[in-house]
């Protein structure tokens, strides 16, 4: 049976917002469903609020059914740890009230969590769904928190605290294609940091494409609500 390939951008704000849009543009050319991950602050300088040019754009992609997912309420600067990677309930419950709050102020509702970096602590997965999750994405796979389902798949990750590099890009292009051979679901993400290079933007492409070639059907994270 073939698995699936779901494909993730996130670090979405001002600074990258022209170069995501280039790479949802030839994704939506190649009929590869993408994901958005989305977070109301990050680095402690941008606010989603007070950019309305990314806001709108944001709010036009969830108007045409295209997925989004809360990517944390602090999205943090690479090389610092992961904002959710080893919070307690409380804290991690403080957080997600936070950004659900702002975001939903915004006009942003939510179904799908996926932690910054994917990195995501017991008590973080402990409360969400309190907050009305009903998927939540880690490094290790993906948690129905309605079922207790989990589905083991690893994150192909370029950029947010992962590799960038050309001997980087081809390790994720062939990891996906063998992946996908065996049937496994493929999971690749990109930091919108990085899609200011073309080639990067390419690689990313061409993994998804590698996948597909293997039988993985694309799709985004929303397939694997319950």
């Amino acid at each position: 049976m073939p698995g699936h390939v779901l494909v993730s951008v996130s670090s979405i704000f001002d600074g990258t917002l022209d170069n995501v849009e280039r790479l949802v543009t030839g994704l939506d050319a190649a009929e590869i469903p993408v994901s958005l991950l989305v977070a109301p602050h990050i680095d402690k300088k941008w606010h989603l609020a007070k950019d309305k040019k990314t806001r709108n754009w944001l709010l036009s992609q969830q108007e045409a059914n295209r997925a989004l997912i809360l990517n944390g309420f602090d999205q943090p600067v690479q090389g610092r740890r992961a904002e959710f990677a080893t919070l307690g309930a409380h804290e991690a419950r403080l957080r997600l009230k936070g950004a659900t709050r702002q975001m939903e102020s915004l006009g942003f509702s939510f179904s799908i969590f996926a932690p910054p970096r994917w990195r995501l602590s017991e008590g973080t997965l402990e409360v969400l769904p309190d907050f009305g999750f009903l998927l939540v994405a880690s490094t290790n796979g993906l948690y129905q928190t309605d079922t207790g389902m989990f589905y083991q798949c690893r994150n192909l990750s370029v950029g947010e605290g992962f590799g960038a590099a050309k001997w980087w890009r081809r390790n994720i292009i062939r990891a996906a294609q063998r992946g996908a051979a065996k049937g496994n679901i493929i999971r690749l993400s990109v930091s919108g940091r990085e899609l200011g290079d073309k080639k990067v933007r390419r690689d990313f492409l061409n993994a998804a494409s590698a996948a597909m070639e293997e039988g993985a059907e694309p799709s985004d994270y929303r397939a694997f609500l319950a």
